[in-house]
């Protein structure tokens, strides 16, 4: 699939400034929160908001952190979310919409159905988001994860999580049926793979595994280490933080 060069662009910057906001600045690196909050954020944290040309600031918002890319928020239920973001790529980043294929969605970074009509005050940021990728996120992991979430009270921000971290980042996760090996195998991998852009291998597993758990088993704690890589893991400072493998 070849992109036209301002939407490979774009989707890069999208990546680089997720990694930065990600691995940062957790603290403030959200994903739905209420437009109150977002709006005090901005006066605690210097970011400027904006709204969208004609589209209500009640609807949508531009959030702008320093030296970050530009976030388009949407209101929780607004349906003119995918127009409103070809809207924010033709104003920040002048892409036309029809230079956008098909292979690519835009996607709340917490799924809307998450929420209830009790919501209605808060936005979820948006990104653009392969199809395949995206898809297969909704069909199984997704719906089984916030089916589950949506049974919690909602109390504030709600922060971004490595699922959506690696959504945006084109990765697949593996599926329900692999079972437990595959899924540790995976997890171990992956942490070790993106080791070089800053994240510690141990507390990658750690947090990769307890949702992949949480979604699959209902159960919140993270998966035991795999006897192939349990040595390599134990040779990292950050093992004897986990109580979980530094008391088995």
């Amino acid at each position: 699939m070849t992109l036209p060069t301002t939407v490979r662009q774009f989707l890069e910057l999208q990546q680089s400034s997720i990694l930065e906001d990600f691995r940062d600045r957790m603290s403030t690196c959200l994903i739905a929160t209420t437009r109150e909050r977002l709006l005090r954020h901005s006066k605690e944290y210097n970011w400027t908001i904006a709204g969208l040309g004609r589209i209500s600031p009640m609807s949508a918002l531009v959030v702008k952190k320093e030296n970050l890319e530009p976030e388009l928020w949407v209101r929780n239920g607004y349906g003119g979310y995918r127009k409103a973001f070809l809207r924010f790529l033709n104003k920040y980043y002048e892409i036309e919409p029809a230079s956008l294929s098909v292979n690519f969605q835009v996607d709340h970074l917490h799924p809307s159905s998450r929420f209830t009509k009790e919501h209605t005050t808060y936005f979820i940021r948006l990104a653009l988001v392969a199809r395949r990728i995206n898809s297969s996120y909704g069909a199984g992991f997704e719906r089984l994860l916030y089916e589950r979430e949506r049974q919690r009270d909602l109390n504030g921000g709600i922060h971004m999580d490595w699922m959506a971290f690696l959504k945006i980042r084109g990765v697949s996760l593996p599926t329900k049926t692999k079972g437990l090996t595959f899924w540790q195998l995976w997890a171990w991998n992956y942490a070790k793979s993106i080791a070089k852009e800053g994240f510690d291998t141990v507390f990658t597993y750690v947090e990769l595994t307890t949702i992949l758990n949480l979604a699959y088993t209902n159960t919140w704690r993270p998966f035991p280490l795999h006897p192939s890589f349990k040595a390599e893991a134990q040779s990292f400072d950050s093992y004897a933080c986990i109580p979980q493998f530094s008391e088995a």
